[in-house]
């Protein structure tokens, strides 16, 4: 079994390594499952006795089975700090950091003479506007942490039955793998649909893009001052910067006491940075080599983005598989005797037999969660390669 990958890479947890690991975790199953190299030492338990003689029914153990217990236990470390580390750095303290942001922007405004010019009242909104946003990515990213603590906790479970730890009673035995398994299952479901909710989001933000890049090209830039940066916000705010747009309040929090003590200093700065942006995307004489910059910038990345749309979706598709598929081993191990299941049972099985059932159910899973990190790994160069030259257009 094998976690949300990619999800963790979106929230930038995720490390080649784990990738690496996850890919010869279920690859490694898929041998299992297909009795691959039948003949050869990795079926042998005698061979594990080698190197450590474990007690009964432990020594049952194969080298096979070691190896995938040993990446299971990886993922259980990693994928529970993973958790943590989204649901504090991510979530917690970043809310509070924020919530303190608001504060000084609170005291500030009340000392403010009252400068209603333009430049500040969108520079205000684009502000609060992002503000607003990363708050409610802290508060996903909560609880997106726990779902992904629990998956990690999980894995504990799966890395003994491994070892045959789940023959015995220490840990709970069965049961208590078959509940770590529906865990894992239930905290899927929301991660899924997150995972359509961001693929229609990067294809609706490319969207927007394209109308903006178009919209720059009609007016050379102009309609912005024309409507006095009504339609300025946090997000296209960021495609006018050259680099894209990352105040500090946007990055993960440590909640340390040098971190909230720079705080002000550090909004007062941002504040001046995005009233000097804003007052040269307002005026009239608006620099054409900045906007042609923009617009192929907005060209380029509308594509990306709108690609990263479609390959969610094929993450979605991976993951719905992999999780209806170990889910079919949940529902054979409680309605075991096939003559007094439900009839929705035997519709949800297909057909098949409970023995056919799990095995399927359970090398689909593999399969899905083996191919998954090979397009995490390769899709960000494959993308980078695949993305059309676009010619530039200038602006008169």
């Amino acid at each position: 079994k094998a976690p949300f990958l990619e999800f963790f890479a979106k929230q930038k947890s995720l490390s080649a390594m784990d990738a690496v690991v996850q890919f010869a975790r279920n690859a490694l199953c898929c041998v299992k499952d297909l009795n691959i190299f039948p003949e050869t030492f990795l079926y042998d338990p005698s061979y594990t006795a080698h190197y450590y003689r474990f007690p009964e029914p432990l020594n049952q153990t194969t080298p096979l089975e070691a190896l995938i217990g040993f990446t299971q236990f990886y993922a259980f470390v990693t994928c529970s700090l993973a958790g943590v580390h989204l649901m504090t750095r991510s979530g917690l303290w970043k809310l509070r950091r924020i919530h303190r942001i608001l504060e000084l922007r609170a005291n500030t405004s009340s000392k403010k003479n009252g400068d209603a010019s333009s430049t500040n009242t969108v520079s205000e909104k684009i502000i609060d506007d992002c503000l607003s946003n990363e708050g409610e990515s802290a508060i996903r990213s909560l609880f997106v942490g726990a779902n992904v603590f629990s998956i990690g906790v999980s894995f504990f479970w799966l890395f003994a039955n491994s070892f045959h730890v789940t023959s015995t009673d220490w840990i709970g035995g069965v049961q208590a793998l078959i509940n770590a398994l529906t865990v894992m299952e239930i905290a899927l479901l929301p991660l899924l649909y997150y995972m359509i909710k961001d693929a229609a989001g990067s294809i609706s933000k490319a969207g927007r893009m394209i109308d903006l890049a178009s919209k720059l090209q009609e007016s050379s830039g102009k309609f912005l001052a024309a409507e006095k940066g009504d339609s300025l916000n946090a997000e296209n705010y960021g495609w006018f910067v050259e680099d894209g747009w990352s105040p500090f309040w946007s990055v993960n929090a440590t909640g340390s006491a040098q971190e909230i003590a720079a705080e002000e200093k550090m909004l007062t700065k941002e504040i001046e940075a995005v009233q000097y942006k804003v007052e040269s995307l307002l005026s009239e004489k608006v620099s054409a080599a900045m906007i042609e910059s923009t617009i192929d910038r907005l060209n380029e990345t509308s594509w990306v983005s709108k690609m990263e749309g479609y390959r969610e979706y094929i993450y979605f598709l991976l993951n719905f598989i992999a999780f209806y598929g170990y889910l079919l081993g949940i529902l054979v191990y409680y309605f075991d005797n096939e003559e007094f299941q439900p009839s929705y049972v035997g519709t949800m099985k297909m057909g098949l037999s409970n023995a056919d059932a799990d095995w399927s159910g359970n090398f689909a899973g593999d399969v899905m969660w083996t191919v998954e990190p090979v397009m995490i790994i390769a899709s960000p160069t494959l993308l980078r390669q695949m993305n059309p030259k676009k010619a530039k257009v200038k602006t008169a």
